[in-house]
């Protein structure tokens, strides 16, 4: 009987390496497989509020685009400027004033062009009136002279609202104002006492029929204002000398200038000198 052989190792073994091999580790050796570590790279993403804002962002922006190239289209912007009635101010010194060209038919204003043209030294009135789309037509009034302002003299010539004229003389025969103790000068532009000038230019239309008088000479003075040398219906009278000052109650001195020279022809009292400045306190002699 033969015995089985139980062989006490595995007789399997794999042979003997043929060199020893040793494996070394390497502090920065790079990790495989899922070991591996490794930072994950950002996505982004957008989200449905982020696409709700970006659609509306671009869609504003449209709007403003469109909205910026028909404000300054030249199809509703002014560009058509005709200006008409001026002599003495350049078309272009009138535009410029007006401040309309290129301006957005949206926003055009003719009633603050009209007051910047007539804030004008020369322009005593201007009329804008819109054509179409983007014409406008502008009228001005240039101021012509009233009369002569008399300064140690010197005239200057000046319209009825009290602005000093650089352009062309007063008419021969036109009403001089003498401005009495002088202490100023004048310049182009400049405004004296518009209300001064208007009195007298009323006193020279009225004077005879109120008063059956003329007006013979006009004098200023800062403190007393107006004063008129009123002629006599005598002949040999000397005339009357007037202190209005102010046009204020105007047509209370003209009634009471009347009943005191009514009064004093029925007592054949010779008037020098009236002063109607306060009222109902008359002063004459």
């Amino acid at each position: 009987m033969v015995k089985a052989r139980i062989p006490r190792k595995w007789p399997y073994t794999a042979a003997k390496p043929g060199r020893a091999r040793r494996v070394v580790r390497k502090p920065d050796a790079e990790q495989r497989g899922v070991r591996r570590r490794e930072t994950p790279q950002p996505v982004w993403r957008i989200t449905p509020r982020q696409a709700r804002i970006a659609l509306a962002g671009s869609t504003l922006a449209l709007l403003v685009s469109v909205g910026w190239w028909a404000w300054h289209s030249p199809w509703l912007t002014v560009h058509d400027i005709e200006v008409s009635g001026a002599s003495q101010v350049p078309a272009s010194q009138i535009m410029e004033a007006a401040g309309i060209d290129g301006a957005s038919v949206f926003t055009l204003d003719l009633s603050a062009a009209e007051a910047r043209i007539e804030s004008l030294p020369k322009i005593s009135d201007a009329t804008l009136e819109r054509h179409g789309w983007t014409s406008v037509s502008i009228h001005v009034q240039e101021r012509t002279p009233w009369g002569n302002w008399q300064m140690n003299g010197v005239n200057v010539p000046v319209d009825i609202d009290g602005y000093v004229l650089d352009g062309p003389p007063a008419p021969e025969g036109a009403p001089v104002i003498i401005e009495v103790d002088p202490k100023r000068v004048l310049n182009p532009g400049d405004r004296l006492e518009p209300d001064a000038i208007q009195l007298a230019a009323r006193l020279i239309d009225e004077a005879d029929t109120a008063f059956g008088r003329e007006v013979m000479l006009l004098a200023y003075r800062e403190d007393a204002g107006l004063t008129v040398a009123l002629s006599s219906p005598e002949i040999n009278e000397k005339p009357v000398w007037v202190t209005f000052g102010d046009s204020r109650d105007y047509d209370y001195k003209v009634a009471a200038l009347y009943v005191l020279f009514e009064q004093a022809k029925e007592r054949k009292l010779a008037l020098n000198a009236v002063d109607l400045r306060f009222g109902n306190r008359l002063s004459f002699n």
